[in-house]
C-alpha cells in the first residue's frame, strides 16, 4: 500500500484529525462511526488498527514448504525456520518424495521436541500439516528466558550429583533435557520475530522497549549454547565416569558448579537490572575461566589414560565456554539497563 504525508487538521479548540488512506479504508471495510483502536508505540509513533485486528481476530499465517530434497534434516530446518518466522500453519509438501519411516519419525520428533505448541493436524503420504496453538501472553519473553536459564542451571547441578554417585542414568537424563531447552529457544525466537513485525505487541511478551529485542535474542542464544556445553560435559563424563580419579573429578565438578552459579547470576542481572552484581559476575566468570585453563594444564601433564585426558580437556573447555557465555549475558544486562540507571 502506498504511503505518504497527510496534513493534520484542527477541529474545534482542542481536537486534531488526519484522514485515513482510502485503500486501507476499503480493505478493512471502515465506515462512518466505525471504531478503530489507536495505540502509542514505544518509539512515540501511533498504530491504528481495526477492532478485530486489535483483539487478535486475524487469519492464521500459512506457508507451504515444497522441496525435492528427501533429506529429513533439510525438511526439519525449513520447518523450524517457518516456525521462527511466526507462521501458524506449516504444510510440508512431500509429493514425489520417498521418506522412509526413520525420516518421518525425525520430522515428528522435531515437532514434539522443537516446536512448542506444534501439533500435526493432517498427515498423509504426500502432506504433513502442522498447526501452532501457542499464544504469546501464555509465555512472556522474560519468564521464558528465566525458565530456560533455570533448566540449564539444574542440568549443571545434576552433573555434580551424577559424578558424586557415579550414576550414568542421571547423566543420560541431563543430556535428554537439552531438547527441552532447545524447544524454549525456538519459542523465544518465534516471539522475537513476532515483536519485530508488530511493535504494539511488546506488552504481550513482557518486553519494555523494542531496542531490547536484539539483546534478548543474544541472551536466548547464549543460554542455548550453554545447554549444548552442559550436554557435551555430561556425554564426556559418561565415557570415563568409571575410570576417572576421584580427587580430580571433585575439583573439576567444583569448577563446573561455580561456572553454573556465575551463569545464573548473570541471567538474574538481566532480569533485575543490578549492574553492580553483573560486574561482579563478570569478574567471577573470568576467575572460572582461568581455573579451567589451569585444570586443563594439570590434566595434560598427568599420567591418566589417554581416553580420560581427552574427555577431561573437552569438559574443561566447555566449562571455560560456559563462563564466557556468562560474561556475555552480564554484558547484555548493561546494554538493557544502563539507561535506567543514568
Amino acid at each position: 500500500m502506498p504511503t505518504g504525508t497527510r496534513k493534520v487538521q484542527k477541529v474545534g479548540k482542542s481536537t486534531f484529525t488526519v484522514s485515513l488512506p482510502q485503500e486501507w479504508v476499503k480493505k478493512n471495510r471502515v465506515q462512518a462511526q466505525t471504531e478503530v483502536d489507536i495505540q502509542t508505540l514505544s518509539d512515540g509513533n501511533l498504530k491504528i488498527a481495526t477492532m478485530d485486528n486489535a483483539k487478535g481476530v486475524s487469519q492464521n499465517r500459512e506457508i507451504m514448504i515444497a522441496t525435492k530434497e528427501s533429506d529429513a534434516g533439510y525438511l526439519v530446518r525449513e520447518a523450524l525456520a517457518a516456525y521462527i518466522a511466526n507462521y501458524d500453519i506449516i504444510k510440508l509438501d512431500l509429493t514425489g518424495l520417498t521418506l522412509d519411516p526413520t525420516a518421518r519419525n525425525k520430522i515428528r520428533r522435531m515437532i514434539k521436541y522443537k516446536m512448542a505448541g506444534g501439533e500435526i493436524i493432517e498427515e498423509s503420504v504426500n502432506y504433513i500439516t502442522i498447526q501452532i496453538l501457542l499464544r504469546p501472553y501464555e509465555f512472556p519473553l522474560d519468564k521464558l528466558l528465566m525458565r530456560m536459564a533455570t533448566m540449564v542451571k539444574d542440568m549443571l547441578s545434576d552433573i555434580s550429583k551424577a559424578i558424586d554417585r557415579k550414576d550414568k542414568n542421571i547423566l543420560r537424563d541431563v543430556m535428554e533435557r537439552d531438547e527441552d531447552v532447545d524447544k524454549l529457544y525456538f519459542m523465544g525466537s518465534r516471539w522475537l520475530t513476532n515483536i519485530m513485525s508488530d511493535m504494539s505487541a511488546l506488552k504481550d511478551y513482557g518486553v519494555r522497549d523494542l531496542k531490547d529485542c536484539l539483546e534478548y535474542r543474544l541472551a536466548f542464544r547464549h543460554i542455548e549454547r550453554v545447554a549444548d556445553h552442559v550436554y557435551r560435559i555430561a556425554s564426556k563424563f559418561m565415557e570415563v565416569i568409571d575410570s576417572i580419579d576421584v580427587e580430580l573429578a571433585t575439583t573439576i565438578v567444583s569448577n563446573i558448579e561455580i561456572a553454573g552459579n556465575v551463569f545464573i547470576r548473570s541471567v538474574n542481572c538481566l532480569q533485575n537490572g543490578s549492574l553492580i552484581e553483573a560486574n561482579k559476575a563478570i569478574h567471577d566468570a573470568r576467575k572460572v575461566s582461568a581455573s579451567a585453563e589451569e585444570l586443563m594444564k594439570r590434566v595434560i601433564d598427568s599420567d591418566l589414560q589417554t581416553k580420560v585426558i581427552g574427555a577431561m580437556i573437552i569438559i574443561m573447555d566447555s566449562t571455560h565456554r560456559i563462563a564466557e557465555y556468562g560474561i556475555g549475558i552480564a554484558e547484555l544486562a548493561f546494554n538493557i539497563h544502563v539507561s535506567a540507571e543514568a
